[in-house]
């Protein structure tokens, strides 16, 4: 293979995407698979060495052919100085998984491992909505929330690794369990998944003609003049602001980027999480700070363009 190819993967609940990378950053290859179920990670390596002999296929090289480096984003906590996931809830993985040594025994060269928010905020710092900016905060809004945090000039991954947790921040209603096993975290009430479970705590789907009482269902329904779909979504709002609103204040970003599948093209949304920060984050951090919320430009491909920064040595370690 060139040795100035890498590989980007990007390893989620529902589908693995994978591109292969010049070192100038043209894409030579972009293809996604399912993931496998279960979600052994022996299989998920599995599914990568056959998109990757796809990949060496259609771009002419040899069919062992190896990439410079590989970089994989997922979904979880980990140790990404040992390549260790102790935790991914996406993939059901609730004991420590060595993947980062078990990928590098697959395929023979050097791998990195990142989580998924830590990856997509390179991405955007680098090519995307943050350019310019050494101190950004990207969250990601979709079935849960997730945080991304580059400070001064440079990753900020925490003592052990789990920096950015700010969807288990709380209290933000009561009676919830989350999925991190604490009760009433932003997640629970304010993600997709709070969303939906807001919307089936007053309606049923047999009263919607079947419809899937889910994050698009309860926007429609506001956006139809349902009083109460839009109470839902003011509050959620409210409280997503008053969440990132705590992070402007501890961490003093120059921007905010904001990204997932509840933000997504929705700028009524995103207008409202932006103008709920500037209400609550302590002033000088808002008004002396030239501070901006921006969407997220590189979806769904953030993470992976945060790991083709890291493989080409963009970020400072």
């Amino acid at each position: 293979m060139r040795d100035d190819l890498y590989c980007a993967v990007d390893i989620g609940g529902s589908k693995i995407l994978l591109l292969l990378i010049d070192g100038t950053g043209n894409v030579l290859f972009r293809e996604k698979a399912a993931t496998p179920r279960p979600e052994e990670p022996a299989a998920i390596i599995r599914t990568m060495e056959t998109l990757l002999q796809k990949a060496n296929s259609e771009c002419g090289l040899e069919a062992k052919s190896k990439p410079k480096g590989i970089g994989v984003c997922i979904a979880g906590f980990l140790d990404h100085n040992k390549g260790l996931v102790y935790q991914s809830p996406n993939l059901h993985w609730s004991e420590p998984v060595p993947f980062g040594e078990m990928m590098s025994k697959a395929f023979k060269c050097p791998v990195i491992i990142e989580n998924d928010a830590n990856a997509a905020v390179v991405g955007e710092v680098y090519f995307g909505a943050a350019k310019g900016h050494r101190d950004v905060i990207y969250i990601t809004i979709s079935t849960g929330i997730g945080g991304g945090l580059f400070l001064n000039g440079r990753l900020y991954r925490g003592s052990s690794g789990f920096a950015g947790e700010i969807g288990h921040i709380k209290p933000f209603g009561k009676g919830r369990t989350c999925n991190c096993s604490g009760n009433d975290c932003l997640e629970i009430w304010t993600s997709g998944t709070g969303l939906a479970l807001s919307a089936r705590s007053l309606w049923s789907e047999s009263d919607h003609g079947g419809d899937k009482l889910d994050t698009r269902w309860l926007f429609e329904q506001a956006e139809s003049g349902n009083t109460l779909a839009e109470e839902i979504i003011s509050q959620t709002i409210k409280n997503t602001g008053r969440g990132l609103a705590n992070l402007v204040t501890l961490f003093n970003p120059s921007c905010l980027v904001i990204g997932g599948g509840v933000a997504g093209n929705r700028s009524d949304y995103l207008a409202g999480v932006a103008e709920q920060i500037k209400k609550e984050a302590i002033k000088p951090s808002v008004e002396i700070t030239p501070f901006e919320v921006f969407p997220a430009e590189l979806e769904p491909e953030a993470g992976i363009w945060g790991m083709f920064a890291l493989l080409t040595g963009r970020v400072v370690d």
